[in-house]
């Protein structure tokens, strides 16, 4: 079987998917992953064969020089739920979510042309998307075949394509069909949601929970990181994707979060990408940076970390069992932190929570240091890491893939 996977251009959307792809090659099927330039290197270093649609997009100067994007950063915590009670947003937050979507069947536009003709030629059995890259239902309905929509980890499913995130598709979306005289699909054959049951908000009819396997990119691990650490270790990352958007704001809270855990007898580990730590000086001595080391393999060795809500640091800290501050800023992560703090693993703030306490630096300290003190956490954690062992691993959804192609 041929399986056409394709992708917001973002390693964040990318790296959830790669598990299911890796699968799907090892059960014997032929796998192409089709995203714009920017990201063919991430896909060929995960190693997998890359599909170059579209012209090149700079994610992060086109956020900074949004409205709506810049927008998408100043929210505090939204109505608990909102992914499945849409009811419960105000015409602001829904005008967001639609600003959102329009520009997604932008970067959708811009991949179609291409895709369209090496799907034509190249005939695939089944397309399985990213849930936000709307250009994999449009090339799945010109070629009649099934596509599945693979969610990327946060809970709740976000349908960005829908007015009012309800059951009507935005004009936006209906022209992408139209370019190719395309039935517009509103509703994928299948969906495939690494979130584990105890973050999400209960079963959904088609909707396939997947075992999360973490995978953060290549990389090796530096040999001074390899001996059992003396003290606990706590790992402080902040994303990749953040730091794109935020630049020195970003760098600001990332600097107050490890002068907090510094403070701590504790071993801090920062990783950072290259261009994060430019923006960082004057850290403490006793603070060990670590440069593009990817978290899959760095956090078996830490006691706890803190970051910034991403669904991919989230979930790969929850299949470790270990228990988490997360500190977040928008509305998505937001939604990560809040569900993986109900399970009792983890502690949640907001920006704006921390940006109103008397001393932001002593909150943090004091919510890393009651992580490490209280075990109910790091119990709560472990069943945490035990719920998503239980759900299905990448070779048995390639299984129920296969059922779907055969329909």
């Amino acid at each position: 079987m041929r399986i056409l996977f394709t992708t917001f251009p973002s390693p964040s959307h990318h790296f959830p998917m790669v598990p299911l792809e890796w699968a799907a090659r090892a059960a014997g099927h032929e796998v192409r992953v089709a995203s714009a330039p920017s990201l063919v290197e991430a896909i060929t270093a995960s190693g997998l064969p890359a599909v170059s649609v579209g012209s090149a997009v700079d994610l992060g100067r086109e956020a900074r020089r949004s409205r709506d994007l810049v927008a998408w950063h100043d929210h505090d915590r939204w109505p608990a739920g909102w992914p499945v009670q849409p009811e419960l947003l105000d015409e602001k937050r829904l005008g967001l979510l639609a600003a959102l979507g329009r520009r997604q069947f932008a970067l959708a536009g811009n991949m179609l042309d291409d895709l369209v003709a090496f799907a034509r030629d190249w005939q695939p059995d089944l397309v399985v998307h990213d849930a936000v890259s709307y250009a994999g239902p449009v090339v799945a309905s010109v070629l009649g075949v099934p596509n599945i929509s693979h969610l990327w980890g946060s809970p709740g499913l976000q349908r960005l394509e829908m007015k009012g995130l309800g059951d009507e598709p935005q004009d936006g979306y209906v022209q992408l069909y139209e370019r190719f005289g395309a039935p517009v699909r509103t509703w994928p054959q299948a969906w495939v949601d690494p979130c584990p049951p105890l973050m999400g908000f209960g079963a959904v009819e088609s909707v396939r929970t997947m075992q999360y396997v973490p995978y953060n990119g290549p990389g090796a691990m530096p040999d001074r990181l390899l001996d059992r650490p003396r003290r606990p270790r706590v790992c402080v990352t902040w994303g990749a994707t953040t730091a794109r958007l935020l630049g020195a704001e970003m760098a600001d809270l990332l600097r107050q979060a490890v002068e907090a855990v510094a403070a701590l007898p504790v071993e801090v580990v920062l990783t950072t990408t290259a261009d994060q730590r430019e923006l960082l000086d004057d850290l403490p001595p006793s603070v060990r940076t670590e440069v593009s080391v990817p978290l899959h393999m760095l956090l078996p060795t830490c006691t706890a970390v803190v970051h910034h809500g991403g669904a991919g640091t989230t979930l790969t800290a929850a299949r470790l069992g270990l228990p988490q501050l997360t500190v977040t800023r928008r509305p998505e992560p937001t939604l990560n932190g809040e569900r993986q703090a109900s399970t009792g693993a983890g502690i949640h703030l907001t920006y704006g929570e921390l940006s109103r306490a008397a001393d932001p630096v002593k909150e943090i300290r004091e919510q890393v240091a009651r992580l490490l003190d209280d075990p109910s956490y790091r119990d709560a954690a472990l069943r945490l890491a035990d719920d998503m062992r239980r759900v299905p691993p990448p070779a048995e959804i390639v299984t129920a893939l296969e059922g779907v192609a055969r329909r």
